[in-house]
């Protein structure tokens, strides 16, 4: 079956709508994002989390958008072209201002294979990660387990709840809590029709499991979420069924060399 994996990452986006916290006033909105400090802290996660556990993928067949403001500024945007390769599955995408889920589901869609027989949609953040085998694990998992409910429904999601949030802020040592949690937005795949790619963001990740049947996993740690000073969306590290992660696991399963990380962030200018 031809399953087309498509991802995408809104990378400090400036948008109406789509942020849980700070003004809705885009000039002011735009002051915070693009703010010098927070753009560095970003580019550090981007750079030493999310984008080692893409370009690692075991199975490169799929496409992942990068979606980037054109107003966010030329120096900021220039050092993301330089850590981003060229003519791989990771691409940067500008695009104007607007409304978040028309930009976001619109790159989805402009990424859409004809051949597709079933489309993949999922979505990190640009301080997120996903498994080394994520995109391998969604083809399988798929037709092992999903397809006779996307022919009955129409639609249907996976749901990984194992993963790993690294706290890391500025020079002080990490901490790693290996973790389940439901309808975390990067431990989500949505599985439509062609006819329906671009539809992600159509669904409040928290809420996808009442729009259609969602299946969880439960046994893989398939992602990794950042919590540090500039979260969108404040979020407390679960303490049920929760562990002290070691840092091999991180580089084992998503590509992440901490100590990277670490110095990056420890090499930021002080607020």
């Amino acid at each position: 079956m031809n399953i087309q994996a498509i991802g995408v990452c809104r990378y400090s986006l400036l948008v109406e709508g789509g942020f849980k916290a700070g003004p809705r006033d885009l000039r002011e909105r735009a002051a915070i994002l693009y703010d010098e400090r927070r753009m560095a802290e970003r580019l550090a996660w981007f750079t030493h989390v999310t984008l080692p556990s893409l370009l690692g993928q075991t199975d490169r067949r799929f496409r992942f958008a990068v979606l980037v403001s054109d107003a966010m500024p030329d120096r900021w945007l220039e050092r993301l072209t330089e850590v981003v390769p060229e003519g791989g599955p990771v691409e940067l995408q500008l695009c104007p201002v607007g409304k978040h889920h028309q930009i976001a589901n619109a790159a989805l869609r402009d990424r859409l294979d004809p051949d597709a027989e079933v489309v993949a949609q999922f979505r990190v953040d640009d301080d997120d990660a996903v498994a080394l085998d994520y995109v391998a694990q969604v083809r399988s998992d798929f037709e092992s387990f999903l397809a006779g409910l996307l022919q009955r429904w129409g639609r249907v999601s996976a749901d990984y709840t194992g993963g790993v949030v690294v706290q890391a802020d500025g020079r002080a040592a990490p901490v790693l809590r290996q973790i389940h949690e439901v309808t975390w937005n990067c431990g989500q795949t949505l599985y439509t029709r062609p006819k329906e790619a671009g539809t992600l963001f159509r669904y409040g990740h928290h809420r996808m499991h009442v729009h259609m049947p969602t299946v969880t996993f439960p046994d893989r740690v398939m992602f990794v979420r950042g919590r540090h000073g500039s979260n969108d969306s404040a979020f407390r590290i679960p303490t049920a069924d929760a562990s002290d992660a070691r840092p091999d696991l991180l580089r084992r399963r998503f590509g992440i060399d901490l100590d990277r990380l670490q110095q990056a962030l420890a090499a930021i200018e002080p607020a």
